[in-house]
C-alpha cells in the first residue's frame, strides 16, 4: 500500500484489499505488468518470498512486524492471502511502510544488495557511497506513469545543519532539511520556501529498561521530572518543537489528551525524591548512545547537563546516523539513547516496535502485562472506535510507567528552492516523491 496525506492506506502494488476469517485474513489484489529493476516479473509468488525471507532472515528489522502472518497463500498470480494467526488492524500500515517493501527474488542473494537494492519503485539507485551520497534515476518502466519522477535524484548525507543551509544558500542543493533555528535565515533568502508541519516523529531519550537501573519505574519517572522539555524546545529547536510526554502529537487520533506535553513538568526536587524512593539517594551511572548530527547532539548534552543536577551521571557515547539503529537496537550496545523516533503510519506500530516484548526497537524487551494486552486488544478489533481507545489507554500506560523519556514533539522544517514543485510531506513525515518534480 501506499499512504495519502492524512495516513490512510491506498493503492499500491495491492491494488485492493479486504478482510476475510473474521479478521484473520487478509486478501491482497496484486498488480499486473510491473517488473522490479533488474527485469524480473512482480507477481503474487514475489510478494510470498519477500514476506516469507522478511519473517526468517537473520538480522531482519520487520520480523515482529510481520510476526501476525502465520502463513502466505497464492491462489493465482493475482492474489495473495495473508493467513494470520492473531487479528492485527494494523497490517495495512505495516505493508504499507517497511515491511511491505519488494525485492526482486532474484536478487535475494546478492551480495551488494545493501548498496544496490532491486526494487519496483520509480527510482533505481545508481550509486551509493555509505555516509556521503545516494544517486538515483528515474525508472521509465514505472507502472504508475502519473507520477512526477524527476530524471535524475540526489540524496546527500550532510550530517552538519548549517552545511545544509550554506549548500542551500549556494543552490548546491534543492531540498535541505533544517532546525527551527534556521528558519529566520532560510526564509530570506531569495526563491526559498520554508516548509513547516508537525508530523509523527519525536525526540526521545531511549531507555533499555533491562540496563542500568531502568528497570524501576520510579528511577524513569524521576528522569521524566529530570528533563526540561520548555528549555529544549525553545533553545535547540528554536520554537519549531512542543514539549511532549506520549509518542503521538495533539490532533492525532492516537493522542490521549489526559497526557498533556506539561504531565511530568520540570521537577529536579521531585527526581530527586522518587530517586530516594527507589534507593538511589546518590543517583546512579550510565551510557547514554547519541545520534552525531548537531540537533541530537545538542540535545544529549542539554539532557547530560539535567540529569546532573540530580545526580545522575549519564556519559555520552557518540554513534553514526546511519549506525544508530544497529548499535543500539540490533548490537544492544549502550543503556540509552537520545535520538529521534521517525514515525510510523499506524500507532500500533509505533506501540509494538518500541514497547512490546518482542519489539525491534526494544532491545531490552521489558513491558508490562497491561502494556501487552492492551495492545493485543487495539490489534484484535476492526472497530476504529473501539481501537482508538485501547490505544489512548495503551498511551496512558506508557506514560504513567515512564517508559522512555519523551521530550519535544519537532517539527518537520524542509527548505525547498525555487527549481522544486510539488513539495509535499506525509503524516509520518517523509517527503512524498510520488509528487516532488523539478520546473523546467
Amino acid at each position: 500500500m501506499h499512504l495519502d496525506t492524512a495516513g490512510d492506506p491506498v493503492p499500491g502494488l495491492a491494488t485492493a484489499w479486504e478482510w476475510q476469517d473474521d479478521g484473520l485474513a487478509l486478501k491482497l489484489a496484486i498488480r499486473e505488468g510491473v517488473r522490479f529493476h533488474d527485469g524480473t516479473p512482480f507477481d503474487a509468488s514475489s510478494v510470498k518470498a519477500n514476506i516469507e525471507r522478511a519473517k526468517t532472515v537473520e538480522g531482519s528489522s520487520v520480523k515482529s512486524d510481520l510476526a501476525s502472518i502465520e502463513t502466505v497463500e497464492v491462489p493465482d498470480a493475482r492474489t495473495v492471502v495473508l493467513k494470520l494467526n492473531q487479528r492485527n488492524s494494523a497490517l495495512l500500515g505495516l505493508l504499507s511502510h517497511r515491511a511491505g517493501c519488494m525485492v526482486s527474488p532474484a536478487a535475494f542473494a546478492n551480495p551488494d544488495l545493501d548498496l544496490k537494492p532491486v526494487g519496483t519503485g520509480m527510482y533505481k539507485v545508481s550509486s551509493y557511497r555509505p555516509g556521503d551520497v545516494i544517486q538515483y534515476v528515474r525508472n521509465d518502466d514505472y507502472w504508475d506513469s502519473g507520477v512526477v519522477g524527476v530524471r535524475n535524484l540526489e540524496l546527500r548525507i550532510l550530517p552538519d545543519e548549517v552545511t545544509r543551509m550554506n549548500a542551500m544558500r549556494t543552490g548546491e542543493v534543492d531540498v535541505a532539511l533544517l532546525s527551527g533555528r534556521l528558519v529566520p535565515e532560510a526564509s530570506g533568502l531569495p526563491g526559498v520556501t520554508v516548509h513547516r508541519s508537525t508530523t509523527l516523529t519525536y525526540l526521545v531519550l531511549y531507555l533499555n529498561r533491562a540496563r542500568a537501573e531502568f528497570g524501576n519505574p520510579k528511577v524513569r519517572q524521576a528522569l521524566n521530572y529530570a528533563v526540561d522539555r520548555k528549555a529544549i524546545a525553545e533553545g535547540i529547536y528554536f520554537g519549531a518543537a512542543q514539549p511532549t510526554v506520549q509518542p503521538f502529537p495533539p490532533n492525532y487520533y492516537a493522542y490521549n489528551p489526559a497526557f498533556p506535553g506539561d504531565y511530568y513538568p520540570h521537577d529536579p526536587a521531585k527526581a530527586k525524591q522518587l530517586l530516594a524512593e527507589a534507593g538511589l539517594p546518590n543517583g546512579f551511572e550510565f551510557e547514554m548512545l547519541v545520534t552525531a548530527l548537531s540537533t541530537y547532539t545538542q540535545a544529549g548534552e542539554a539532557v547530560q547537563n539535567m540529569l546532573a543536577e540530580v545526580g545522575v551521571k549519564a556519559n555520552i557515547r557518540n554513534v553514526e546516523a546511519a549506525q544508530t539503529a544497529d548499535v543500539y537496537y540490533g548490537q544492544q550496545q549502550g543503556d540509552a539513547l537520545v535520538s529521534q523516533w521517525g514515525g510510523r503510519p499506524d500507532p500500533s506500530m509505533t506501540i509494538g516496535l518500541q514497547f512490546t516484548s518482542t519489539g525491534f526497537s526494544n532491545p531490552g524487551r521489558q513491558t508490562t502485562p497491561r502494556l501487552e494486552e492492551l495492545q493485543n486488544e487495539a490489534l484484535g478489533s476492526l472497530d476504529p472506535a473501539v481501537r482508538s481507545e485501547r490505544i489512548h489507554d495503551a498511551v496512558g500506560e506508557l506514560v504513567e510507567q515512564a517508559f522512555q523519556v519523551p521530550i519535544v514533539m519537532d517539527e518537520s522544517v524542509i527548505a525547498t528552492g525555487q527549481k522544486i514543485a510539488g513539495f509535499e510531506t506525509l503524516v509520518t513525515g517523509q517527503i512524498n516523491f510520488q509528487k516532488l518534480g523539478v520546473r523546467k
